[in-house]
């Protein structure tokens, strides 16, 4: 018997699995080829992950999904985004030169910045001393925002309730 290469992708099925794929076949469903990662989300916001699976859609428009189901962790795959932007922020553009304006206009845009930050608090340093409600926000939801944009836990859980909760929303809120 000739040996299966390490980074083939070979699938091989149990006796079971090859009967209950030949049932499938007869009820109608139709494999969809080309998807490549399937997610679930639960109420709990917790998300599962199919990465490659087999996907088959019935007449009636329903779905059935076939793979091994993985909590997908959010954090970790939004470090890796991070990291990479961070290895890429030095990076101009193809076509994009260093200096897109003259001296004097730069100069200008800098006292101008300078002179606004200190003539008057911003709108955003207020809400730093004052105390939000965290009432309805997960503690580690706020952290993770905190983590991420940098900022204290009065921002991160303003804009944790103005985004209803959505740590996506509420960092890049706080980042752009």
């Amino acid at each position: 018997m000739s040996e299966i290469a390490q980074d083939s992708n070979v699938s091989i099925f149990s006796k079971n699995e090859k009967k209950a794929r030949e049932l499938i076949l007869k009820l109608g469903l139709k494999p969809i080829q080309g998807v490549s990662r399937v997610t679930f989300k639960k109420k709990d916001g917790q998300i599962f992950a199919i990465d490659r699976p087999e996907v088959y859609k019935s007449q009636g428009g329903n779905f059935v999904v076939f793979g091994e189901a993985k909590v997908d962790d959010f954090t970790q795959r939004l470090a890796k985004a991070q990291e990479s932007l961070q290895q890429n922020e030095g990076v101009l553009p193809a076509g994009q030169d260093a200096v897109s304006k003259d001296p004097q206009s730069i100069q200008a845009d800098m006292q101008a910045a300078a002179d606004s930050a200190t003539d008057k608090p911003s709108a955003d340093d207020a809400v730093d001393d004052a105390e939000v409600d965290e009432t309805g926000l997960n503690a580690d939801d706020i952290e993770l925002v905190m983590q991420q944009a940098g900022v204290p836990r009065a921002k991160a859980a303003k804009a944790l309730k103005e985004h209803d909760s959505d740590i996506v929303n509420a960092i890049m809120a706080l980042s752009g």
